[in-house]
């Protein structure tokens, strides 16, 4: 099996994607393989057909692969559709606005699961600042999955503030945001 149908089978790149390229960097300790988007292409929005645009270079960081860094950068084609103008059609291997697959964010939320972020840091090869992007889009996908539900009953209770025994309320506004993010 040649190096392109390894990574194709292994990253599970299928059409209208094409594996094109791979470099292997000894020196560097990394992989990048290359894919470009064969195909007629289709509005992110509607899912109508729509003409290509133009391609934009993207990189995502996979899931190593033995002891090297996988990469997988692709030209990312753009599309012009009539009713949603110039938008960029989605990848099947990552969330929109990440630099990181799917399958290598999931890793990275079962390792927090057990370890602390420094251990995950030290172990996946990535920066605080890039855990906290995944631990951010993981909430927000886990938000988005949880049923909406009215709430029926509300406790408000009085904090005194320092010593001085200043007290505030919850206003009306901060209870209806909290009842947003409840449901």
């Amino acid at each position: 099996m040649r190096d392109l149908e390894l990574y194709t089978t292994v990253l599970g790149i299928k059409s209208p994607w094409r594996l094109a390229d791979s470099q292997l960097d000894v020196a560097e300790q990394f992989v990048e393989v290359f894919v470009v988007h064969d195909g007629p292409a289709s509005c992110p929005v509607c899912g109508e057909p729509a003409t290509k645009y133009d391609t934009r270079t993207r990189r995502w960081r996979h899931l190593d692969f033995c002891q090297y860094r996988l990469f997988i950068s692709a030209e990312v084609p753009r599309v012009n559709c009539q009713a949603h103008g110039v938008k960029q059609i989605v990848v099947p291997w990552a969330e929109e606005r990440s630099g990181f697959t799917a399958l290598f964010e999931k890793c990275v939320i079962a390792w927090l699961r057990e370890l602390s972020f420094e251990a995950v840091v030290r172990r996946m090869r990535i920066s605080w600042d890039e855990i906290d992007g995944i631990t951010m889009r993981a909430v927000t996908r886990g938000l988005s999955r949880r049923k909406k539900r009215v709430v029926r009953f509300i406790g408000i209770d009085e904090k005194s503030f320092r010593k001085r025994h200043k007290y505030f309320s919850v206003s009306r506004r901060e209870l209806q945001r909290w009842s947003n993010h409840a449901a």
